[in-house]
């Protein structure tokens, strides 16, 4: 292929690789801000912290855990902040800094910005593959088919138990209030090394698919999508709901 089609082959998974993951990102936050905001606005803060508590917790180790990872320096940090304000504030926060230079840290700004998304998905995940056993290896399942590939487990024909349902419900529902909104800090602070991070990405996708690897690259893109979508679909699912029932209570 000639350069020309070489970049274009590179342009199109550029944009597969940036539409799924920042729709994904951004939808979620908009849709528990707004949860949280009106909850806050009803009700006062405290009521967040009750029903979002855990998500909150989880939402501010996740930066934690991936500003660590990253070499961040962590000067102060609280998981819930159960005194607030009753009509708004934050819940939580880690304060982070990071050695200017330092290619590595920056870049990691990326994944410490936008880590409680996959934190919160991982936790979700977690807890339905431990409270609903079924519904994880069914949506295994399907992603494998969707890949191109069989994903066995051990999926039983019989219910799950009632309790729990109820627990991984309410679990799920309080991650989701608190865990998934990403505040305007988590996204400014993550934007300059994502422009970044995706050049280099763009760079080594248009030197694989001048090498002839375009078929590959984009069975290895499409599954990485697809696994993504698979995976995210827990959260926007609770998130949808919740937002429903804020609405409606």
């Amino acid at each position: 292929m000639d350069f020309g089609t070489n970049f274009n082959t590179t342009a199109l998974y550029l944009l597969l690789l940036l539409a799924v993951p920042v729709v994904t990102v951004l939808g979620l936050t908009v849709i528990n801000r707004n949860s949280k905001d009106r909850l806050a606005s009803r009700h006062g803060s405290r009521v967040v912290v009750w029903l979002g508590g855990l998500g909150v917790i989880i939402h501010e180790l996740s930066h934690l855990l991936m500003a660590l990872v990253f070499g961040h320096h962590i000067d102060d940090f609280r998981l819930l902040i159960t005194d607030g304000p009753a009509s708004g504030g934050a819940l939580g926060y880690v304060s982070h800094s990071w050695k200017k230079g330092n290619y590595y840290q920056f870049i990691g700004n990326v994944l410490i910005g936008t880590a409680p998304v996959y934190g919160c998905t991982a936790v979700l995940i977690l807890l339905t593959r431990w409270l609903v056993p079924n519904i994880y290896y069914w949506g295994l399942q399907r992603c494998g088919l969707l890949v191109g590939s069989l994903t066995n487990g051990p999926v039983s024909t019989s219910p799950p138990h009632w309790w729990g349902i109820l627990i991984w419900a309410l679990l799920s529902i309080n991650i989701t209030i608190g865990g998934f909104d990403l505040s305007s800090a988590d996204l400014k602070n993550a934007f300059p090394a994502f422009l970044v991070l995706y050049l280099i990405i763009g760079i080594v996708l248009l030197v694989l698919v001048w090498l002839g690897k375009a078929a590959l690259v984009g069975r290895m893109l499409m599954t990485a999508v697809v696994v993504f979508s698979m995976v995210m679909a827990i959260a926007i699912f609770w998130s949808v709901l919740v937002n429903l029932l804020v609405r409606l209570f």
